[in-house]
C-alpha cells in the first residue's frame, strides 16, 4: 500500500461576499436546555406545526435528509464537500492477499464491492476510514470480513464483518430516476493506494447487458453498467459512485483500456437485485409497519429567561427536538429559528424575521458543521428556504 496522504478540500464557493456583520450567538451551540422540557404534544401533520412566517412544510424541507434541499449547498463547492463528509466513514478500505480495493458499507456488518476485489479469498481485512482527516490508519482497526456471498457474472460480492461498527451511518441505494445522463456523479475510494480519495465527473451513457473482461480474468463479466467520466483508477474498484443525493448509483467496475475517463460502473438495478438473495433480511431489512413520523412540539412556553415564547418540535421522531422557535417580548427584537438540520443537537441554521412582519430576512448556515457560518441567506420572498446565498465575512 501506498504512503497516505492528507486529502484536502476545500470550499470553492462561487459568489463573492459583500455580506457583513456579526455572526448569531447561537450557532454551533447546542439548543437551549428548554426545549427539552414539556410534555410531547402530537401534531397531527407538517402544517400543524405552522406559526406565522414559518409554515411547517417549510420546516421539513429544509430539515430533510438530503443537505442539498437546504438550498445552500447548490453552492459550487459546498455540495461535494458535504457528499465527501457523509458518505466517506462509510466507504471501506478491502486488503485481500495481494489485492486492495474499496467497498460501501451497507450497515448490519454487510459491505458491498467487487467480486474480482475479493476472489479467490474468503476472508478479507476490511479498514475504516479514520475519524481525523489524513491520520494514518492503524494496524490494529483491521477488521475480519468473511466473503458471504458473490455473483461473478455481475462482478458483485457481499462481505459479512462479525460485528459492525455502530458509529458509521451506513450508505443507502439510489434509485434508477438519479441515473441521467450529464448528472453530477461521485467516486470514493483508494486508487492506487491512496486511501480515501474523492473524484467528481458525469454520467456519459447508461450501458444496457454491457459485456467486458478484465485483462488476466477467465470470467466475462454482463450487467447494466453506467459510463462516467469520473476519474477513477485500480483501487476505486467496488467503492460506490453517488449521486448528488449522497446514495450509492452504481459500484465502480472497471476502466476502458483504451483512451482517458471512460470508466464503468455497474448499476443500482443490478445492486437491488443482487442484495435482494439470500441475504435479504440483513442486506434490505422489511420496510417499517411502525405508524408515519409525526412532528410533535416538546415544549411551548416562556423562555429560560422570561423574556419571550418559545416552541420547541421533534421533526423526526427520535426524542430530540430539531428546531426552537424563538419570539422575543421586545418586538423590536428579531424573531428567529434556529435549525439543527444534522440532527447533533446543535445549531446549524440560524433564520430571522428582523421586523416581525411575518416574513423571514436573513438565514446564516454551518456547512461543514464546525460552529462557524459559511454562508449568508437572502430571503426576498419571506420563505425559510433562502433563495440567494454569499460566503460569509464578518467586518
Amino acid at each position: 500500500m501506498k504512503a497516505e496522504i492528507r486529502l484536502a478540500l476545500s470550499a470553492a464557493l462561487v459568489l463573492a461576499s459583500e455580506c457583513a456583520g456579526a455572526a448569531p450567538l447561537d450557532m454551533g451551540r447546542f439548543l437551549p436546555e428548554v426545549a427539552s422540557a414539556g410534555p410531547r404534544t402530537e401534531l397531527p401533520d407538517w402544517e400543524s406545526v405552522a406559526l406565522p412566517g414559518l409554515p411547517g412544510k417549510a420546516i421539513r424541507d429544509v430539515l430533510a435528509k438530503d443537505l442539498s434541499d437546504q438550498g445552500a449547498l447548490a453552492t459550487r463547492g459546498a455540495k461535494e464537500i458535504e457528499i465527501y463528509r457523509n458518505a466517506a466513514p462509510a466507504v471501506v478500505l478491502i486488503v485481500g492477499t495481494g489485492s486492495l480495493g474499496s467497498g460501501s458499507y451497507l450497515g448490519g456488518g454487510l459491505i458491498l464491492t467487487n467480486w474480482h476485489v475479493v476472489t479467490p479469498a474468503t476472508t478479507v481485512g476490511v479498514v475504516f476510514k479514520p475519524s481525523q482527516e489524513g491520520a494514518k490508519v492503524d494496524p490494529q482497526s483491521v477488521w475480519r470480513a468473511d466473503v458471504a456471498k458473490t455473483d461473478p457474472t455481475h462482478d458483485l460480492a457481499l462481505l459479512k464483518l462479525a460485528a459492525g461498527p455502530s458509529s458509521v451511518r451506513p450508505l443507502e441505494l439510489g434509485s434508477e430516476s438519479e441515473i441521467q445522463v450529464g448528472a453530477d456523479v461521485h467516486a470514493i475510494g483508494h486508487p492506487l493506494g491512496e486511501i480515501w480519495t474523492y473524484t467528481r465527473g458525469l454520467i456519459s451513457q447508461v450501458r444496457k447487458d454491457y459485456e467486458w473482461k478484465a485483462k488476466h480474468e477467465t470470467v466475462t463479466h454482463r450487467a447494466d453498467v453506467i459510463q462516467t467520466q469520473t476519474p477513477i483508477s485500480p483501487g476505486n474498484s467496488g467503492g460506490p459512485l453517488l449521486g448528488d443525493s449522497g446514495r450509492i448509483l452504481g459500484v465502480n467496475s472497471f476502466s476502458a483500456t483504451k483512451g482517458e475517463n471512460v470508466n464503468f460502473a455497474v448499476s443500482v438495478q443490478d445492486l437491488a437485485v443482487f442484495l435482494n438473495g439470500s441475504l435479504q433480511a440483513a442486506a434490505a431489512p422489511a420496510p417499517s409497519t411502525a405508524p408515519a413520523c409525526k412532528p410533535a412540539k416538546t415544549y411551548d412556553g416562556r423562555s429560560p429567561e422570561s423574556d419571550g415564547r418559545v416552541i420547541a418540535i421533534d421533526t423526526n421522531c427520535d426524542g430530540k427536538p430539531d428546531v426552537y422557535i424563538r419570539m422575543p417580548d421586545d418586538k423590536t427584537r428579531a424573531m428567529q429559528a434556529l435549525i439543527d438540520a444534522n440532527h447533533d443537537g446543535k445549531v446549524d441554521i440560524v433564520v430571522e424575521d428582523r421586523d416581525r412582519d411575518g416574513r423571514w430576512d436573513i438565514s446564516y448556515h454551518d456547512i461543514d458543521f464546525d460552529g462557524i457560518v459559511d454562508l449568508v441567506g437572502h430571503h426576498p420572498d419571506g420563505k425559510l428556504k433562502a433563495s440567494r446565498f454569499e460566503r460569509y465575512a464578518a467586518r
